[in-house]
């Protein structure tokens, strides 16, 4: 116990070492200037509890991207984050209230929410949900979400039919909060509301729904997903399993490798979103970062895959896409590892931005952990017409959300012609 108490001290010392240093005088302590018409917001939320993501497009159009929650559960075998802002509300509840904290003209209305895979961390576990009255499933991560925010289509890495890597496989595999998922999707079609499956190879997915001829260079390219990757060629995809006959009947593929990626550009602005994809030492095949790095090309900011495990941001990776920013999505003692962090400090220029930190990896991190320009709800805001862009630290335990770190502006070079 008093070994885990220094540990814990150790680690928010570091915590608070690291915001204090990166937080500019002049910036700390005032609101995020508001979003404006022409701006690009990514917002990187801190719940201590899984992946979630708000996009502000450039006309108004809003995006939701994964929707996590651990539950309360206890770990034995790692550290995990309390639940910020405090343990009052879910994780849905947070995300909620931070994108009517956010929302243009104080109207939240999500266009768009897409599930990258059916990882807990990015959908919702079953293990300390709510129950949802009248409902056919209980209230976690996104069907929390779904019932506190309008959401007009809702994209997942299977609908219709969820057959990837075999027919019935996901159905099959029966993942309680997958099966909760469902049950979820069934009732907005008996709604009447949309739902699609990932549209690999496509840039006609999620487009601006507002004034979309104001902004011609405003896209989002669909990369991979499901077992099927872009071939770099109008819209054909090929397979990540090189034959039907390992489509391994009646059992799932790992999901990391199933996750939804896509690239953002705007003006000369480019994102990279990969979920979680990973590589792998077992079957070439299954090095999906290898496969959709070069795809990918050169980006200005990248958000970490899954959450800088081992697997995470490969060489293959870093070499395409050169980013000048990376983000991590973190919560856990596991993620980031400290032989990611070296891959992704090898460029001393490179910023490095993380949505939280177990205490406990922050010690364990050395001085790779003072690569770490700020913690908490991490904001990119791209400028109009995609030439400039900065990166924001909002403080995660408070509701104000002040800021406490804004970065120089940078000249947006990814997708320069």
């Amino acid at each position: 116990m008093k070994r885990t108490i220094q540990l814990l001290a150790i680690g928010l010392a570091l915590l608070t070492a690291t915001t204090a240093i990166a937080a500019p005088k002049n910036e700390k302590g005032k609101q995020l200037p508001a979003w404006q018409e022409g701006y690009l917001d990514i917002h990187h939320i801190s719940t201590g509890r899984g992946s979630a993501a708000y996009y502000i497009l450039p006309d108004g159009t809003q995006m939701i991207v994964d929707a996590g929650d651990l539950g309360d559960h206890k770990y034995s075998h790692k550290v995990i984050m309390s639940r910020v802002p405090s343990s009052e509300k879910r994780p849905a509840e947070w995300i909620a209230d931070y994108v009517h904290h956010f929302a243009p003209d104080n109207k939240p209305h999500i266009s768009y929410a897409l599930l990258t895979h059916f990882d807990s961390d990015h959908i919702g576990t079953l293990h300390s949900s709510l129950e949802a009255p009248g409902k056919p499933y209980r209230y976690t991560g996104i069907t929390h979400l779904g019932n506190l925010l309008d959401i007009e289509l809702l994209v997942d890495r299977g609908y219709p039919d969820y057959d990837y890597p075999a027919p019935g496989a996901i159905v099959k595999a029966k993942k309680k909060s997958i099966l909760n998922y469902f049950a979820f999707i069934k009732e907005r079609e008996e709604k009447g509301l949309k739902n699609a499956g990932f549209a690999v190879g496509r840039d006609d997915q999620f487009v601006l729904k507002t004034n979309p001829g104001k902004y011609p260079t405003f896209r989002i390219m669909n990369i991979a997903g499901n077992g099927k990757i872009w071939s770099g060629k109008g819209n054909e995809v090929t397979t990540l399993l090189p034959t039907p006959a390992q489509n391994l009947e009646g059992r799932t593929i790992n999901e990391n490798r199933s996750s939804c990626v896509f690239r953002l550009e705007y003006g000369n602005f480019a994102f990279y979103a990969p979920g979680d994809i990973g590589t792998s030492s077992t079957f070439d095949w299954q090095n999906v970062q290898a496969r959709v790095a070069p795809l990918v090309g050169k980006v200005d900011v990248a958000l970490a895959e899954h959450h800088g495990y081992t697997d995470s941001m490969c060489q293959a990776v870093l070499d395409a896409l050169k980013p000048e920013v990376v983000v991590i999505p973190v919560w856990d003692f596991f993620h980031p590892q400290p032989i990611t962090m070296r891959r992704i400090c090898q460029e001393p220029d490179r910023m490095i931005f993380t949505t939280g930190m177990a205490p406990g990896n922050m010690e364990r991190l050395g001085r790779f952990a003072e690569r770490i320009n700020g913690i908490g709800h991490i904001v990119i805001r791209v400028y109009e017409g995609g030439k400039q862009y900065r990166i924001f630290v909002l403080d995660d335990s408070t509701t104000s959300r002040r800021v406490l770190y804004t970065s120089p502006m940078m000249t947006a070079v990814g997708n320069k012609q």
